[in-house]
């Protein structure tokens, strides 16, 4: 964190500059991710956990707030890193003609807490130039404008109580995608678990009626088979809509989504996690599917001699006749035909399942980054069926729509519709 200290100290060198492009590049949203890139290390960030949300996403999700922000708003970040989300609501805010003055109106408005203090500070040197470069007149000195925002303050995001947040009208979030240990007591998930969805959680336990809540959250939340209890949760606490935006950044390889809404009593509400499909065939009427079960690095190579595939000897959109490896193994193996699909999937792909036909004698092993899709009819012109289903433009667009993860899941293959 040294190295951003350093960045800090740059920012508060040009309070009072006359130069507006070196004013304007300090609260450039975009700008700011490469720059803490380069200050911070990959463990730094690895730790912080957090990826500096840019100007689209961030107009995005200011605007998806169902009650505008105003002077009477108290709006919360808590986890507020450099402050590009603050910043962003500060815009929604009037400037009256003095910094000190701005600043007061601007303090009671934003709230925001991370446990990097020097997160902290570059939040608020930020916002003050952001409130110079609206216009106002200069007339405190920076140690003054800086305690005019004394709610953007280190903190845990997680250990905020009930009271605390009793007088908020509007959480704005773009929490850690890591993965820390679950709360575990009346909880949703088990073991390690996203942290995204650990601070939404929390703050939806607690917000008071009728506050709002915007958050930019990663896709394994929407479309994960683990999180389903997390969005059974969800629905009972807010009334919330979800906006697919895709990939975070060009350096983050993380898919996102917004979920907006407000806090409101018991009610009945269904969040849309995905677009809703009427009519159709889901895959798992016509087909078994199931993991291969081979896991390559740890089953010892004992038991009978079977033909193997894995990644490798599986051409995508090709029938294969002969088997190319083998194996020793005593677990689950599959008898042919069937069709493999490829775990490993990413929304920039062209073909997202990409797939195989496997049409040989014997029984073969499955490595375990495979799905093998079996028709009940063990018929092999309904493997053909598949494979053009699998590789039609309407399965990439279901497919992309339900899990932009990096992974297909068992649960989402079944569901692909087939007619």
């Amino acid at each position: 964190m040294k190295r951003l200290a350093k960045h800090n100290q740059s920012i508060r060198s040009i309070f009072g500059s006359l130069d507006a492009e070196l004013l304007q590049s300090a609260v450039d949203l975009d700008s700011i991710d490469d720059i803490l890139r380069d200050c911070l290390s990959k463990e730094e960030m690895r730790e912080a956990g957090s990826y500096f949300t840019g100007q689209l996403l961030a107009t995005k999700l200011v605007n998806s707030f169902l009650a505008p922000i105003t002077l009477n708003s108290i709006v919360l970040d808590p986890a507020c890193g450099a402050g590009n989300l603050l910043i962003e609501c500060s815009r929604k805010l009037g400037v009256k003609s003095k910094l000190s003055k701005t600043l007061l109106s601007w303090g009671k408005v934003l709230h925001g807490t991370d446990i990097h203090h020097h997160f902290i500070e570059s939040a608020k040197l930020r916002i003050i130039i952001e409130a110079i470069n609206r216009g106002v007149e200069i007339d405190c000195n920076l140690e003054e404008a800086l305690l005019s925002l004394p709610n953007i303050k280190v903190g845990d995001a997680l250990s905020v109580t009930e009271k605390e947040l009793s007088q908020v009208t509007h959480i704005i979030m773009n929490p850690p995608f890591t993965t820390w240990p679950s709360p575990l007591e009346n909880y949703w998930g088990k073991g390690k678990i996203n942290a995204a969805g650990i601070i939404f959680d929390k703050y939806i336990r607690l917000l008071p009626k009728d506050s709002n809540i915007a958050a930019i959250l990663p896709d394994v939340l929407r479309s994960g088979s683990s999180y389903h209890k997390f969005r059974s949760y969800v629905t009972t606490r807010i009334i919330a809509s979800c906006d697919i935006w895709g990939a975070f950044n060009s350096k983050t390889d993380v898919d996102v989504f917004i979920l907006s809404g407000y806090f409101g009593a018991k009610h009945k509400n269904k969040i849309e996690w995905h677009k809703p499909l009427n009519n159709y065939t889901p895959l798992s009427d016509l087909y078994d599917v199931n993991t291969g079960s081979l896991v390559a690095y740890r089953a010892p190579e004992e038991g009978p001699l079977h033909p193997y595939f894995d990644l490798k000897n599986s051409p995508a959109g090709k029938t294969v006749y002969k088997e190319t490896k083998y194996r020793r193994f005593k677990g689950k193996v599959f008898k042919p035909p069937f069709v493999l699909v490829k775990r490993t999937s990413s929304p920039s792909n062209k073909n997202r399942a990409s797939a195989t036909i496997v049409n040989i004698e014997h029984p073969a092993a499955v490595e375990n980054h495979m799905v093998v899709i079996t028709p009940k009819s063990l018929k092999v012109e309904d493997c053909v069926s598949l494979l053009r289903v699998l590789c039609s433009e309407k399965t990439n667009d279901f497919l992309n729509d339900r899990a932009r993860m990096r992974h297909l899941t068992i649960g989402v293959i079944k569901d692909i519709p087939i007619d």
